[in-house]
């Protein structure tokens, strides 16, 4: 199948290691965004598939195929009270779009941020092939929460922040090098962005923004900043520790032996951030 666009000639391909159910499903969620017709899909389909059916029988099996998700999607959540989703390590300015989360659109009750929310790349000690400031970053990730919180529809939401924003009070320490002065410092750029707000000093142009702090942002939704890097919901903690091990699931076991000596032992999940890693196990 040939999509005309400007003249050029474009094959939406199958992605190399994509399973055809992938890649069949992703042509009917995102023929607007490919500018495709069923037309066309069922074309490209029969293609990869070796069949000769009409855009009408994949229609219908894409429509079917859609029910019976949307039913197990309900089943699996019958019962549910409260519905949270966790997100972390987003690193602006290295963030996905928000469209990354489109299958949460109005489906949660509790959006978490556990930390890693900027990278604070500015002052970081790696070495950088550009710079983004502190101040430019800082506002690129108070409107990606903002555009986050109202492309999901959260009515609440809880951050807490994780080792890169920390990076913001290590700076500060390393270079003001005087502890009264100090002391007048927010500890995280999330400290800014959540609760105290921020001017933008231009001095170029001689102009000054103000950055409304987000806890009142939004009249409809209720937004938490812990102050910590850790956020208790119910029996479930969220956290995003600042140490590291490489071992399987040794960060994460490490987190759970810490809570275990704590006040906070009486948990029954820990939803953990920093590894960029997936991984579960359980306690019986």
């Amino acid at each position: 199948m040939k999509q005309k666009g400007n003249g050029v000639k474009k094959i939406i391909k199958r992605k190399e290691g994509e399973v055809f159910q992938d890649y069949f499903v992703r042509l009917f969620e995102n023929k607007h965004t490919y500018g495709l017709n069923c037309v066309q899909i069922a074309e490209l389909l029969n293609y990869e598939s070796g069949n000769d059916f009409g855009e009408a029988a994949w229609r219908k099996e894409y429509a079917s195929f859609n029910r019976g998700r949307i039913y197990e999607r309900t089943c699996g959540e019958s019962g549910i009270a409260t519905r949270i989703l966790s997100i972390s390590d987003t690193h602006v300015p290295y963030h996905l779009p928000i469209e990354t989360f489109k299958d949460y659109i109005g489906c949660i009750d509790i959006l978490q941020l556990n930390g890693d929310i900027l990278d604070c790349q500015a002052i970081s000690k790696f070495n950088k092939t550009y710079r983004v400031s502190m101040i430019e970053e800082m506002i690129l990730a108070r409107q990606y929460i903002i555009d986050l919180i109202e492309y999901i529809n959260a009515k609440k939401v809880i951050i807490n922040y994780g080792n890169h924003e920390y990076r913001f009070q290590n700076y500060l320490s390393k270079n003001l090098g005087d502890s009264d002065v100090l002391e007048l410092m927010p500890e995280t750029a999330l400290d800014l962005i959540c609760n105290d707000g921020f001017h933008h000093y231009d001095k170029r142009n001689k102009t000054k923004t103000w950055y409304e702090p987000l806890t009142k942002v939004f009249e409809d939704v209720q937004v938490e900043y812990t102050e910590s890097w850790r956020t208790r919901i119910g029996n479930a903690i969220f956290c995003h520790p600042f140490a590291f091990n490489s071992g399987i699931l040794k960060t994460a076991e490490k987190a759970m032996s810490y809570f275990l000596t704590k006040k906070d032992r009486d948990f029954d999940v820990i939803v953990m951030a920093h590894t960029h890693q997936c991984g579960d196990y359980k306690v019986l």
